[in-house]
């Protein structure tokens, strides 16, 4: 299951902004037209010809492609081009379908880091060399509007994936609310970086290829307490045999708290894995429909390894994807429990088509296509609605504020070990 690159908590996005002259900007505009015609054209031929529903889940898609076309000849910069390509994908309502536009020259960094809890959007990090900390943005600091849009759970994914990964801006008009109730109009300025445009060098591509994997298969465990563990697993991205030294490593105690909060999914195989790591029995994982029809999909046991223990598992609102499909067969099979906040509702396959344009310099570009739906055990979709937890636990802008985590408070309460929301939010700090 490969997840949406919205999901992902990285701050520093590629954007290209025109600081050229208006002579030499007009030039440009004419061979950009040129280029974004084609590009959607490429897109539309990879959406007909691999999403999962033939009949494209109802979309008029050459209507929409006329429509585009005729957008793009208006478009006044290379950003608007992107925005309505992205737009002609946003139509198919599918967390995985999605433009990753061609790299560009200026990468912009915000210096903060936002997620939701409940339905409001909140600092939890920000870099003390930033323009917004120098403002005054703090973690705990509620966003209540970022350039007129309110973010909500709806809208926050689409709001990310606008102004950083399409549209990234030099500046961000935002509103906030302090823990106080106090309220802030301000303008954020972001740090310009000019980045290399074209294709990194094969070294350049797998030294960032590696780091990207390490950082996003980097377990944290907490065994400090006898009888329990505190396990993070940030992505589903491990190798099956990873997953079971994962498994080994916990095997000496009996309750286990597995935190899924910010894990975007990953591997099928790491799933199954994972499953089977939890169940004397076959499980059912789920079924899938392709074009060519329904497969069923099943987690075998892991001899006699499993894990037989209580379990909590964590979700966050950006929880997704393999994350989300793991916690809903705990709680189908009655095996554990589920608790945190409600989970993104991102849970579909699909797969990245890549492609380059140039000549000696080559720029790439790409489109995420759903090449399967997910449909559980019980015959619901957790596209769109996402996991319910069995209790639901969000952190105040207090909590934040002071780095406590009732949420991993509540869970080792539930399996009958004592951590104060202080002492839960200390757990990792040194790992």
């Amino acid at each position: 299951m490969r997840n949406c690159p919205v999901y992902k908590s990285s701050i520093l996005i590629t954007a290209f902004l025109f600081l050229l002259p208006s002579v030499a900007a007009s030039q440009d505009l004419k061979a950009e037209r040129v280029l974004h015609q084609n590009i959607l054209k490429t897109v539309k031929k990879d959406v007909e010809k691999n999403y999962f529903d033939a009949k494209l889940n109802g979309v008029d898609i050459e209507k929409n492609f006329k429509e585009a076309r005729k957008l793009i000849e208006k478009a006044k910069t290379s950003g608007e081009m992107s925005d309505i390509i992205s737009r002609f994908l946003l139509q198919f309502n599918d967390s995985h379908v999605f433009f990753l536009p061609p790299r560009k020259t200026v990468s912009v960094d915000y210096g903060w880091e936002l997620k939701m809890f409940d339905d409001k959007a909140f600092v939890t990090g920000i870099e003390e060399d930033s323009d917004g900390y120098k403002k005054g943005v703090r973690v705990g600091d509620q966003v209540y509007m970022i350039e007129g849009f309110i973010p909500n759970r709806r809208n926050f994914q689409l709001l990310k994936y606008h102004y950083e990964v399409l549209r990234p801006q030099p500046s961000l008009g935002i509103y906030l609310i302090k823990p106080s109730g106090n309220k802030y109009k301000m303008q954020i300025d972001a740090k310009i970086i000019k980045d290399n445009v074209f294709m990194p060098t094969s070294r350049e591509l797998d030294m960032e290829i590696d780091k990207s994997y390490a950082d996003n298969t980097r377990l944290s465990y907490f065994q400090e307490i006898p009888g329990l563990t505190i396990l993070r697993m940030p992505s589903f991205g491990l190798t099956p045999t990873k997953v079971d030294k994962m498994m080994d490593k916990v095997a000496k105690d009996d309750a286990l708290i597995l935190d899924l909060r910010d894990n975007g999914g990953g591997l099928f195989v790491s799933l199954a894995k994972l499953l089977g790591n939890f169940f004397d029995k076959d499980v059912t994982i789920c079924f899938v429909k392709e074009r060519d029809g329904m497969k069923k999909y099943i987690a075998e046991p892991r001899s006699k390894k499993v894990h037989s223990g209580k379990i909590v598992v964590l979700l966050g609102n950006d929880s997704a994807s393999a994350a989300e499909i793991f916690a809903r067969i705990i709680q189908l099979e009655k095996r554990g429990v589920v608790f945190g906040d409600q989970s993104a509702g991102a849970v579909m396959q699909s797969k990245i088509y890549s492609h380059t344009y140039g000549l000696d310099s080559l720029i790439p570009y790409g489109v995420s296509v759903t090449i399967a739906d997910v449909i559980m055990d019980d015959g619901q979709r957790l596209e769109n609605a996402g996991v319910t937890p069995d209790e639901k636990i969000v952190p105040t802008a207090l909590d934040l504020v002071n780095r406590r985590d009732p949420v991993l408070s509540k869970a080792a309460k539930h399996l009958g070990f004592e951590i104060t929301p202080e002492e839960a939010g200390r757990a990792f700090l040194d790992r």
